[in-house]
C-alpha cells in the first residue's frame, strides 16, 4: 500500500481508492456504513478524513464485502488503528427477508391478562408462577412445565429461547431461575429484563424475541469478521453501531444484537451531526436512491424516541433515534396520475438514462445539468414520456418541484407527530415546545443537485456539507458509545433492582434519590468502562420518580424510579473539525 504525507484532507469529488501514510503518534478510526446495494467507508485521522472508499455490497456475503472494504481502507501500520466502527444491514436484512431463526418463548404472565396476543412470535409456552408489580414473589414456576417446554423445543430443533416474565424489570428471579434450569440445553438464551430495563410487558416480549431470533445470525457474522481481521494483523477493538446512535463492541453486541438494528439511519443523523452540527433546530436529509430518511436536531442534538421503535409490525424496547423513511429517492418510478406526477414509493431498477426502463427524477437533474451521468438524450426522453408537450426542461423542473414539495410535506408530518405525542410527565411537559427549523441540512448522492428545489420548498438555508456522500461512513466512525439503565428502589421492602446488569440487592430504609443516582451513576461507569470508555463519561438522568410508602398513618419508605443514559454524540478527538 503507497505512503502518502500526513494531514490531507480528502477532495470531496475524489473517488476511487485514495493512498493511505504510515505516521507516528496518530489515533486512527475506521467507519463502515454498510447500504442495501453499496458500503462506505472512511479512515479519519482525529477529525481528518484521510481516505475513502466504496465497495458493491453482496448481502449474501456480508462479511467479504466488509473486508474487502477494510482492505482499501487499513493504514501500513496496524498500530496506528484505534478501532473499526461498523454499520450493519444483517439484521435489518434478517427482518425484512424473514430469515430470522426460529425461536422458542417462554412467559410468565402472571394474573390479570390473557397472554395469549404475546404468542405472536412464533412457537411459544406459557408457565404459571407469579411475581407481582412491587417484585414480591407470589408463587414459583413449575419445574415440570419448564422441562415438558424444553422437551418439545428440543424436538422442534429451536436453538434460541426467550424468557420474559411481567414484572422482571423489578425482580428478576424467575427469569434467571428459569435460565438457569435450562443449563446448556439450548446455545442461546436471552432473558427480558437483561434487554430493557423498562416497563412495558408487550414490548418486552416481543424485545426480546427478536434479540433471541437475531443472536445466531449475529455470532456467525461475528466470527467471519474477526477471522477476517486476525488474518490481516488487525487486534484493535471492533464496535457496531446502534440504533441509538452510539455503538456497542463486538463482544456485547453478541449478547443484544437487537440493538443494531435500524443502524443506517442513525449512522446519518451521526454524520450529519459530525459534518454540519451546531445549535438550534434543523431538518436532516439523507436523500438515496429508493428512499429519503427524514430526521430532526432540536437544540443542536437529535431525537430520540421516547420508549421505542416499531419492528416487523411489533412495538419493541430498542432505544433508537427519530427517524421517518419517504419513498421518495433519485431513482423512483416517476408516473402521470390525474395529471400530476406520481414518484414513488418504490424503485423499478436504475434511472432511464442509465439504461433503466422508466424516468427517474435522476433522470430530471440529468435534464437540468444538475447531475452528469449516464445519457442526457435518454434522460430527456424520459421526461417527453411523461410530458409528451412540453419541453424536458420545463417537465424536469415542474418533477424536481415537486419531489421538493412532497419531501416537505413529509418532514411538516413528521415534525407534527412528534409534538402531538402524548407525554406522562409534569418535566416533559413544562419543558415542550414546538419544534423550529433554522437550516435543512442535505446529505446523499443528490444532495447537491437538490439544494435549490429544497431551499425554495422549506424557505430555510440548505447546507450539503463536504463528503456528504460519505456522511453515514464518517458519522459510524466519530460516534460515541453509548449505555442506559434504570434503577428501582423499593425502600420499604429493603430492596433495589438494576435489571440491564440482573442486579438485585438489599438496601436500608432510609435508601433516597441521593443514593439512588449515586448507585447508577456508579453502574453506569462500571458498564462503559467494560465496553471500552476510558473518559468519565457525562451522564444524564433523564426521568426521576419518588413516591412514599404509606402504611398505617407513617411512612414506612420510599419507591424510587430512576432513569440515566450517556447520550449519543460524538466522540472526542484530536486535532481539527472535518
Amino acid at each position: 500500500m503507497t505512503n502518502h504525507g500526513r494531514g490531507i484532507k480528502m477532495d470531496a469529488d475524489a473517488a476511487g481508492d485514495f493512498p493511505l501514510f504510515s505516521g507516528t503518534g496518530a489515533t486512527m478510526i475506521i467507519g463502515i456504513d454498510v447500504g442495501g446495494t453499496h458500503a462506505d467507508g472512511v479512515l479519519l485521522d482525529g477529525a481528518t478524513l484521510v481516505a475513502k472508499h466504496k465497495v458493491a455490497v453482496d448481502q449474501a456475503h456480508l462479511h467479504e464485502s466488509i473486508i474487502a472494504l477494510l482492505d482499501t481502507l487499513v493504514p501500513d501500520d496496524r498500530r496506528l488503528l484505534e478501532r473499526i466502527h461498523l454499520s450493519s444491514t444483517l439484521c435489518t436484512n434478517a427482518i425484512v427477508t424473514g430469515s430470522l431463526d426460529p425461536v422458542g418463548m417462554l412467559i410468565q404472565a402472571g394474573p390479570g391478562i390473557n397472554p395469549d396476543y404475546l404468542a405472536a412470535c412464533g412457537q411459544t409456552w406459557f408457565f404459571d408462577g407469579a411475581i407481582d408489580h412491587r417484585g414480591h414473589v407470589i408463587r414459583d414456576p413449575d419445574d415440570g412445565l419448564i422441562d415438558e417446554a424444553a422437551a418439545a423445543m428440543a424436538k422442534a430443533g429451536i436453538s434460541s429461547v426467550g424468557i420474559v416474565t411481567k414484572f422482571s424489570y423489578r425482580n428478576n428471579r424467575h427469569e434467571r431461575y428459569i435460565a438457569d434450569h435450562l443449563g446448556s440445553r439450548f446455545a442461546h438464551v436471552s432473558m427480558g429484563h437483561r434487554i430493557s430495563g423498562l416497563p412495558n410487558f408487550p414490548r418486552r416480549v416481543y424485545s426480546t424475541w427478536l434479540n433471541a431470533a437475531l443472536t445466531p445470525q449475529f455470532l456467525r457474522f461475528k466470527e467471519s469478521i474477526e477471522q477476517g481481521l486476525a488474518h490481516r494483523g488487525i487486534d484493535c477493538p471492533c464496535h457496531i453501531l446502534k440504533a441509538d446512535g452510539g455503538t456497542i463492541p463486538f463482544s456485547r453486541a453478541s449478547e443484544f444484537p437487537c440493538e443494531s438494528v435500524h443502524s443506517g439511519p442513525s449512522a446519518s443523523v451521526m454524520g450529519c451531526l459530525a459534518l454540519a452540527g451546531g445549535p438550534g433546530d434543523a431538518i436532516l436529509l439523507d436523500i438515496g436512491g429508493t428512499t429519503t430518511d427524514i430526521s430532526l436536531f432540536v437544540d443542536g442534538g437529535p431525537l430520540l424516541e421516547p420508549y421505542g421503535i416499531n419492528i416487523a409490525g411489533r412495538p419493541t424496547l430498542i432505544r433508537a433515534l427519530n427517524t421517518v423513511s419517504a419513498g421518495l429517492g433519485g431513482d423512483s418510478t416517476v408516473a402521470i396520475e390525474d395529471g400530476g406526477f406520481l414518484i414513488g414509493p418504490y424503485r423499478s431498477g436504475p434511472p432511464m438514462c442509465q439504461g433503466g426502463a422508466g424516468p427517474t427524477p435522476t433522470d430530471a437533474m440529468v435534464v437540468l445539468g444538475l447531475l452528469n451521468i449516464g445519457s442526457p438524450d435518454t434522460a430527456q426522453a424520459a421526461m417527453r414520456i411523461l410530458s409528451p408537450a412540453d419541453p424536458p426542461e420545463q417537465t424536469a423542473k415542474k418533477l424536481l418541484d415537486d419531489f421538493a414539495a412532497r419531501i416537505g410535506d413529509a418532514v411538516t408530518a413528521m415534525i407534527d407527530l412528534v409534538f402531538s405525542r402524548p407525554v406522562y410527565t409534569v418535566a416533559a411537559l413544562l419543558h415542550r415546545r414546538r419544534i423550529t427549523p433554522e437550516r435543512v441540512i442535505v446529505i446523499g448522492g443528490p444532495a447537491a443537485a437538490l439544494k435549490s428545489f429544497l431551499e425554495t420548498r422549506f424557505g430555510l438555508p440548505c447546507i450539503v456539507p463536504p463528503d456528504s456522500e460519505v456522511a453515514n461512513a464518517i458519522g459510524a466512525a466519530r460516534t460515541r458509545l453509548t449505555v442506559q439503565a434504570t434503577l428501582y428502589a423499593d425502600s420499604a421492602d429493603g430492596r433495589v433492582s438494576i435489571p440491564e446488569i440482573s442486579c438485585l440487592m438489599n438496601i436500608s430504609n432510609s435508601f433516597g434519590m441521593e443514593q439512588a443516582e449515586a448507585k447508577l451513576h456508579e453502574v453506569i461507569c462500571d458498564i462503559a468502562m467494560e465496553m471500552g470508555m476510558t473518559d468519565q463519561p457525562e451522564i444524564d438522568f433523564i426521568e426521576r420518580l419518588e413516591m412514599n410508602v404509606v402504611r398505617g398513618f407513617s411512612t414506612s419508605g420510599k419507591i424510587i424510579n430512576l432513569k440515566a443514559q450517556i447520550r449519543p454524540g460524538l466522540a472526542a478527538v484530536k486535532g481539527g473539525s472535518l
